[in-house]
């Protein structure tokens, strides 16, 4: 197998979104209402304001404090639908009609990676600079390719719900521009959208190591269901996710690296591909990451990883 990797990611706040982001905030078709300095508000009035979602708490009437400075009077809630993409659930969706398109301008970055899209195609573009040259990009359908002619004729193809773009040249005014289109009038969405710079928890320069056969990923789901003394049952529908558990076998020499990786990212869920083969893609996944380091031998170092998949 290859090389197993990670993704540290930057956080992305209201000010790295260009203009050419179509989702506005607030998303009014989509029932969202701004906050206003000064308004009336009565227990559990929702209000958009900076990114975030916030419920009141205590009626209130002319207060000019800031939801996200007033915790007596706000709890927040939720991200709001244009900053849905970038907190760690790809089951917060930004959502739209025929095409939904964000621009970001992150800084220093290598890797792009999105989840929870639906839609019928796909297209990331960097450049250099907003409005420079193109340096990377990455276009297709959102539907698996056949297995063979028979899938090909007679069964629906699978949809695909997550891309990723790599080997972005690093630039501190990097711009990238990522859309999702569906028709006219069909509906997309973007689930979850990482940007970052991959670490690879690899061997020596001489391509010792990588991931050992065993490795595994188990498909889970939040769906749940409560079962009555009839046999009847109610479900309540919520999304899967997928877990991994591999080991890596790595130089001795490379050991604190690799722990200086795990502490990097163990607070937030992170892209993580154990493989980059396209066979091995149960492997990959969006999650928490945390691992333990053991020495084997003199020369034998060994990770073993558990990635808690997420929604």
């Amino acid at each position: 197998m290859t090389k197993v990797r990670v993704m540290s990611p930057v956080p992305i706040s209201t000010s790295m979104l260009g203009a050419g982001t179509t989702l506005a905030e607030p998303a009014t078709a989509f029932g969202e209402i701004a906050w206003v300095s000064g308004g009336s508000y009565a227990v559990d009035d929702l209000r958009t304001y900076a990114g975030s979602v916030y419920s009141a708490v205590k009626a209130s009437t002319g207060r000019t404090v800031t939801p996200d400075l007033d915790d007596a009077y706000w709890l927040r809630k939720d991200p709001s639908l244009r900053m849905s993409p970038f907190d760690d659930y790809a089951s917060t969706t930004a959502r739209a009609t025929g095409t939904l398109t964000y621009v970001l301008s992150p800084g220093f970055v290598d890797g792009v990676s999105l989840y929870g899209l639906s839609g019928a195609a796909y297209s990331i573009t960097v450049k250099d600079a907003p409005g420079g040259t193109v340096t990377a990009s990455k276009s297709g359908d959102l539907y698996a390719q056949a297995a063979g002619l028979d899938e090909l004729l007679f069964s629906l193809l699978a949809p695909v719900d997550n891309v990723a773009l790599d080997g972005i040249p690093l630039s501190p005014t990097a711009e990238i521009t990522i859309t999702v289109t569906n028709g006219a009038s069909g509906a997309v969405r973007i689930g979850d959208i990482k940007v970052g710079t991959w670490r690879y928890l690899i061997g020596s320069a001489s391509d010792f190591g990588g991931v050992e056969y065993g490795a595994e990923g188990e498909r889970k789901t939040y769906t749940s269901r409560t079962y009555n003394a009839d046999g009847t049952y109610t479900t309540v529908r919520r999304g899967s996710y997928r877990d991994v558990r591999c080991s890596v076998v790595i130089d001795p020499e490379r050991a604190m690296y690799a722990d200086a990786v795990l502490a990097e990212v163990q607070d937030v869920a992170v892209p993580f591909q154990g493989s980059g083969l396209e066979r091995y893609g149960f492997l990959s996944t969006m999650g928490f990451v945390s691992g333990s380091i053991r020495a084997d031998s003199f020369g034998i170092t060994r990770i073993n990883l558990t990635i808690k998949g997420n929604i």
